[in-house]
């Protein structure tokens, strides 16, 4: 694991509360497609928590480092300076870490919700930069309808998606997906603890092995 200085190139705000944030792709890094890593501000006096875990969005091959979070209303003092950031400004990366990674011999189903996005925005693009054969379907689930990176998705030619916003309808859109694909294909969810469990839960209801299911957990929004 490393300590990593990154550039703040851009940020892009999406719908009310959501951000993408691209960094100068720093030399020298390294990860895995889905890890996160832990990140600190630089030579600012942080009231609370002094760091926070981010999920990559990005891959290795492309030439920008890239995060995407939700910030409140009211946010924390961490993530208010973070709003405040100003281009060409510093954070620290310490990372990578993480075991959300793809399994590239099985079919692949991605679950996200709402910022949950982030880390499977990098394993699509991964599976786009090495033109997967395999079946791979997306169920996406956020309530006000808004969900980053959906105009990248839209234009993947091997990806199956559902855009769903309503908790039956994403129910349903799992339960379709599981009985497609049973224990042949991995299962990824990325979301908030709540929405990780109730997911898990469902799977787990259509015979879906825990070893075929992988998460991550998104905390602190």
């Amino acid at each position: 694991m490393k300590k990593i200085i990154i550039t703040l190139k851009e940020i892009n705000k999406i719908g009310e509360d959501y951000y993408i944030y691209d960094f100068y792709k720093p030399t020298g890094i390294e990860f895995v497609e889905g890890q996160y890593g832990v990140f600190m501000h630089v030579d600012k006096e942080v009231v609370g928590r002094k760091v926070r875990a981010f999920s990559i969005a990005s891959t290795q091959k492309e030439d920008v480092f890239k995060i995407a979070l939700k910030i409140c209303e009211e946010p924390s003092d961490f993530k208010q300076k973070m709003l405040d950031l100003k281009i060409g400004e510093e954070m620290i990366f310490n990372g990578p870490m993480g075991n959300f990674t793809l399994e590239e011999d099985y079919e692949s189903v991605f679950i996200a919700g709402a910022i949950g996005i982030t880390p499977i925005r990098g394993l699509l693009k991964l599976l786009e930069e090495n033109n997967t054969k395999k079946e791979t379907y997306l169920v996406y689930s956020e309530p006000r309808k808004i969900y980053p990176f959906k105009e990248e998705f839209d234009k993947m030619n091997f990806l199956i998606s559902e855009y769903k916003n309503t908790i039956d309808n994403t129910k349903e859109a799992i339960n379709k997906a599981a009985s497609k694909f049973n224990n042949k294909a991995f299962y990824y969810i990325s979301g908030s603890p709540g929405f990780v469990s109730s997911v898990s839960e469902q799977l787990g209801e259509h015979g879906i092995d825990k070893d075929k299911i992988k998460h991550d957990r998104f905390t602190g929004y």
